[in-house]
């Protein structure tokens, strides 16, 4: 094993633990679902910070807890907001799941007692959703943010994430393309990288990793974690440590920024590593000549 990838596992467990507060034994929200979007997508420069299932099935509590508020009305036959019908359950430390663009609740919900075993609702088309769905999403009281739900919940996965390209962006906007040239000149440049990953959860959607590094000749030089989502004066902020604007993290054309390197002349090695939660790794690795 080469040192970049001993460094990459290190970065991932120093991480693992930085969130061992979220590592909770959390259960899916639909019993064998399949999820069409997943946390930290890039939605056309957008994030996305749930999980969408679509799937006609019954909902689940992903765990025991407390219901805080259910939202169920209508008028005119038009949603008031875009959630539709959705219910927020206070679960263990302080982490609120919300389930919305649910058709019919389990009953009438009397019990402020949510249980995992029992059905609370079925997916549904209330709110902006173009069909059967479920929008399960995980707010951090503490934190004020929302959580990664794959950090909560065990996702057996052992297919590793996909590098589809890794773009040099210099400053005068030019955009060159890793791979398909062997030469640089020297400078400043924004890294971009477009991946995506892989997982039985997830059929064959290609959907957001959940961490990307960068080394220059052996050298982490940017990384990005899609771990938290939260908002900061006004801004929408992605990575619990870092607190990454996502407007400048999440590019119009899906990929993502992951750093500003400065290149000097001479011969340059970047490798790229993107993991997924469940530790499987991809590594891309590029030499370049910059003159």
């Amino acid at each position: 094993m080469n040192t970049n990838r001993i460094r990459a596992i290190i970065i991932f467990i120093a991480a693992a633990v930085a969130l061992t507060p979220y590592i909770q034994a959390f259960d899916w929200p639909i019993q064998n679902g399949k999820a069409l979007k997943n946390f930290g997508m890039n939605d056309k420069g957008q994030p996305e910070r749930g999980i969408l299932f679509a799937k006609e099935d019954s909902v689940f509590p992903a765990d025991a807890g407390e219901v805080l508020f259910v939202s169920s009305y209508k008028k005119g036959g038009t949603y008031l907001q875009p959630l539709g019908n959705w219910m927020a359950i206070q679960h263990q430390d302080a982490l609120i799941g919300i389930y919305s663009h649910l058709s019919d609740f389990a009953g009438p919900v009397q019990s402020s007692v949510a249980d995992a075993s029992i059905s609370i609702a079925k997916t549904g088309s209330s709110g902006w959703a173009s069909g059967p769905q479920l929008q399960f999403s995980v707010y951090d009281r503490k934190t004020s943010g929302y959580v990664n739900p794959q950090l909560l919940i065990n996702l057996i996965d052992t297919r590793p994430p996909v590098v589809r390209q890794t773009i040099f962006v210099g400053r005068d906007g030019q955009r060159i393309i890793l791979g398909q040239t062997k030469s640089l000149r020297q400078g400043l440049y924004r890294v971009l990288v477009d991946a995506y990953d892989l997982a039985d959860l997830f059929g064959n959607y290609q959907v957001a990793p959940y961490q990307f590094s960068l080394f220059i000749n052996g050298s982490l030089q940017g990384q990005l974690d899609l771990d938290m989502i939260s908002v900061r004066d006004g801004k929408f902020h992605v990575n619990l440590r870092k607190g990454q604007r996502t407007d400048l993290i999440y590019q119009a054309d899906g990929s993502y920024f992951i750093g500003e390197i400065q290149l000097n002349r001479g011969k340059v090695l970047c490798e790229i590593i993107v993991t997924d939660t469940a530790g499987n790794q991809k590594s891309q690795t590029y030499q370049i000549n910059v003159e």
